[in-house]
């Protein structure tokens, strides 16, 4: 494809990255509908291989429904640690070709090449360069997408899945955004989808003619960044939307968690995880939240607004059990919890602040270490004393890791 000199926003995104390491690692199960994820009553499907998603099976899904989709599926149990590591060499390819990168999970990153064209080439040379070397080092599938703008690159990586690549020169992107639903352009939720088509709207091209007014009824305030990207006019670059992004983690439990002790423990756990991550990504969080399920269904998720930014896990687990204590008349029984960093920042960009009441120093000292032995040992290597099971015989923590994504490497 000609004009795509000025594309130099790539969108890398691996392929069923959890499924696709499973395989990779146990070549048994190529050709297979394999998930990864909990096999029990509650479980869900955090990744699904192709042949899986040709049966119906998606991420999130629950594993029951898995089940009656494929009676031949395979549930392969989450193995974190294992992603992880497979993460950081992915990024330390993409490293070798630009240092302009910007990771938004375990198995996405925005690069900017502006500065490796004279090394590399052109922007497709550089994408296949990329998965080539993902491909042959690693015998992992990846997807590219390239465009002036990170939005548009992403929307065209998942264009070119799987396996592929798809560069939209300059000229082209409103042509190429036309066609497509509305629901691609980030922005547009479901509920703004419901009101556009009460519009008649349905692709982005049908977008660009509705009144500005029309627009801002149905999507908000973010009916400007709405507009320029339907029209090809974005060229948001690296790292202008990091404070949109979040850091977390969630669980769904085998058995109802009723003991407040349990719940406190299984939140402080997920706030160290969450911490962990934040400093392995050089972030640090303005807010946290936490989302509970109880049996029936219900969800609630509550946040808090910290007065300085932080990437400590003492810090976190202070705010989060605080809100869980406040919802507790509400939710005596837990199915769900999840922990999330938002507001996030780069660390660079932070004072060199005392945190925790003048604990800092010692807890950034002690969480320094435990993030040693984790990046050494694993995440299960080092635990706070206050999350060890009492000596009863209670089972260790059986969690199992739900959603589409493993996000504690950052989203």
């Amino acid at each position: 494809m000609s004009g795509t000199e000025d594309c130099t926003i790539l969108h890398l995104d691996m392929d069923a990255f959890f499924a696709s390491i499973e395989i990779r690692d146990d070549p048994a199960l190529r050709g297979l509908p394999v998930v990864v994820g909990g096999a029990g009553s509650r479980g869900v499907v955090a990744a699904a291989s192709y042949p899986a998603r040709e049966r119906g099976i998606r991420s999130a899904m629950p594993m029951v429904t898995a089940r009656r989709l494929a009676r031949d599926l395979v549930i392969v149990p989450p193995r974190i640690d294992r992603y992880r590591e497979v993460s950081a060499q992915v990024m330390d390819l993409l490293r070798e070709v630009t240092p302009a990168i910007e990771q938004i999970s375990v198995d996405e990153a925005f690069l900017d090449i502006s500065g490796a064209r004279r090394l590399f080439g052109s922007p497709e040379q550089i994408a296949q360069r990329l998965r080539t070397r993902i491909r042959e080092e690693l015998d992992l599938p990846s997807s590219v997408g390239g465009s002036v703008s990170r939005a548009v690159a992403k929307i065209a990586s998942a264009r070119a899945k799987p396996d592929g690549m798809l560069i939209v020169p300059s000229e082209q992107t409103a042509a190429f955004l036309s066609p497509l639903p509305v629901g691609v352009i980030s922005g547009v939720g479901p509920k703004a989808q419901q009101a556009l088509e009460r519009l008649g709207v349905r692709t982005v091209g049908q977008l660009r003619d509705i009144p500005a007014g029309a627009l801002r009824r149905a999507v908000g305030p973010q009916a400007p960044m709405v507009a320029r990207l339907a029209a090809g006019e974005d060229r948001t670059g690296l790292g202008t939307r990091v404070r949109d992004r979040s850091v977390g983690t969630e669980r769904t439990y085998e058995e109802d968690l009723v003991d407040p002790a349990e719940v406190r423990r299984r939140l402080t756990l997920m706030a160290d995880e969450v911490s962990h991550s934040l400093r392995r990504s050089h972030l640090a969080a303005r807010a946290v939240s936490v989302k509970l399920r109880s049996p029936d269904g219900t969800t609630i998720t509550r946040s808090a607004t910290m007065d300085q930014p932080t990437a400590s896990g003492e810090r976190l687990r202070e705010h989060v059990v605080a809100l869980w204590e406040r919802e507790v008349p509400r939710m005596p029984a837990v199915r769900l919890a999840g922990v999330r960093a938002e507001r996030l920042q780069e660390t660079s960009a932070q004072p060199a602040a005392a945190e925790l009441s003048g604990r800092g120093t010692g807890w950034q000292g002690l969480e320094s270490a435990m993030d040693r032995a984790r990046d050494r040992f694993g995440s299960g290597s080092l635990s706070r004393g206050s999350t060890l099971r009492a000596p009863d015989g209670t089972p260790s923590d059986g969690a199992q890791q739900g959603g589409a994504r493993d996000d504690a490497s950052g989203t």
